[in-house]
């Protein structure tokens, strides 16, 4: 029998020595009783979910070979001016891009690390700490799972740092509406009998349906298929349908992949060198990979371009950053040794699109805490305007104390002026995610301010 469901039975056991617990009328060994059957029913229910999913062996290996062969257009892609953006320095009013929204979630966590998207009528939202279901108000309707982690909170300088201490963990998860399944890569540790940890890699598949109506949320010791992987160490991960799309750490490529792990095509998007580290390195760029109008659609590591996921086997170039004079490094530069400059060198730190803008992050030199406070780094954030075609930087921005930081959006909310910069994408809308006692002092003649709890996250979308 599972541990967990166990101590799960042992628990129930303990509750019920109060008589509150119980019904009106009910005795304690009734009470008991029917704790034991709801916890037996959820149990039969796992095990019925799970005999209609695919489960994998420990020594699992996919079936050889790739079914298709890659197709790249790589024509057709809308060119953005990097250089004249960067001289097309404006200055935006409150309010210029979109006014605020906020929506109180009712869920008390972190949020790090933190993804929206719509399932269903609802939101799944997906962070360090598990899933969780929202309502279509973006309100908690329950807790779906729980990682196997600690996070601690700390102060550093003038803001906050946090402390991530990751045993068992799914992430990157995503919804197949096709199936009806969650997907996501999970990293565990597990403990041999000898007492040596052994660290598992998969990617693991949960039945949607089954797991929205669970009567408690569900754990690492729940996953009823894990299809066994290498590391997941700067893998990029989306789910696609029916399968999903990877791709190979430290290079350029990447692949789609059928439900058995089988590959599907593997694509190559650009010339450029592998860039696997030897030694302690620098993480310079990450791939970005995301869904817009439905469609998947991601730019690699250290690449100008972002495609588009037409179908398993073709990508479409739909976006290219045209740097023209500027530099641009390479990952087996920037990986393959510290002592390799990356002074006047521009690095793509953040790409989000919406329904309306293009939100560019862009350092110049390498990004550090060192290099702002030396200031050897700069930082500007660009915004493309796809109504009207502009394309400008914000002003550079520096702290109280002098350290560069990048330029954030500026908004007004009941009088008072604030600036954000976002974060992730809400149903195709610019959005951030904080603690409802941030809200709390940055707005706290705000009426929700009033309402929100400190540890609530609240959702505030750019509309």
């Amino acid at each position: 029998m599972n541990k967990l469901f166990l101590t799960f039975i042992m628990f129930l056991l303990l509750f019920l020595a109060s008589c509150r617990q119980r019904r009106p009328g009910m005795s304690r060994e009734e009470a008991a009783a029917e704790l034991l059957a709801q916890a037996a029913e959820q149990g039969a229910r796992r095990q019925q979910a799970a005999a209609t999913l695919d489960t994998f062996a420990a020594d699992y290996r996919p079936p050889a070979g790739i079914k298709h062969q890659p197709t790249i257009i790589r024509t057709g892609a809308k060119v953005l001016n990097v250089p004249a953006a960067l001289k097309n320095v404006r200055v935006l009013k409150p309010n210029a891009l979109g006014i605020l929204s906020f929506h109180p979630t009712g869920y008390e966590g972190y949020g790090l690390g933190a993804e929206l998207s719509l399932v269903d009528d609802g939101w799944l939202l997906t962070d360090y700490e598990g899933i969780c279901l929202l309502d279509k108000d973006m309100k908690l309707r329950k807790v779906l799972f729980r990682n196997d982690v600690e996070i601690s909170e700390m102060k550093m300088g003038n803001g906050i740092g946090y402390g991530i201490r990751s045993k068992r963990r799914l992430s990157q998860v995503g919804y197949d509406s096709s199936t009806r399944q969650l997907r996501g890569l999970y990293a565990g540790q597990e403990t041999e009998a000898d007492d040596r940890l052994r660290y598992e890699y998969a990617v693991a598949t949960l039945p949607w349906d089954v797991l929205a109506e669970a009567a408690e949320p569900w754990t690492p010791d729940h996953l009823p298929s894990k299809l066994p992987i290498g590391r997941t160490q700067g893998n990029a991960f989306a789910v696609t349908a029916g399968g999903w799309l990877m791709t190979e750490p430290f290079s350029s490529r990447l692949c789609t992949f059928g439900q058995k792990g089988d590959t599907l095509c593997r694509f190559t998007v650009s010339d450029a060198e592998d860039y696997v580290p030897t030694y302690t390195y620098r993480s310079g760029e990450n791939t970005d990979v995301y869904y817009y109008v439905g469609k998947l659609r991601l730019r690699m590591a250290y690449d100008d371009t972002v495609y588009e996921l037409m179908d398993a086997s073709t990508l479409k170039a739909v976006w290219r950053l045209d740097f023209g004079p500027l530099k641009r490094p390479t990952g087996k530069y920037v990986v393959g040794s510290l002592n390799n400059s990356l002074d006047g060198y521009y690095l793509v730190n953040s790409w989000i699109e919406t329904n309306r803008y293009l939100l560019v992050q862009l350092s110049r030199s390498y990004d550090s805490p060192n290099a702002r406070t030396q200031g050897t780094v700069t930082l500007h954030t660009l915004v493309y305007d796809k109504q009207t075609g502009d394309f400008f930087s914000l002003p550079g921005k520096t702290d109280k104390e002098g350290r560069y930081t990048y330029a954030n959006l500026p908004f007004r909310v009941e009088g008072k002026d604030i600036s954000l910069l976002p974060s992730l994408t809400a149903g195709g809308r610019a959005a951030t995610l904080f603690k409802g006692k941030r809200l709390k002092e940055m707005l706290p003649d705000l009426p929700l301010s009033k309402q929100v709890k400190d540890e609530e996250l609240v959702v505030v979308r750019m509309e």
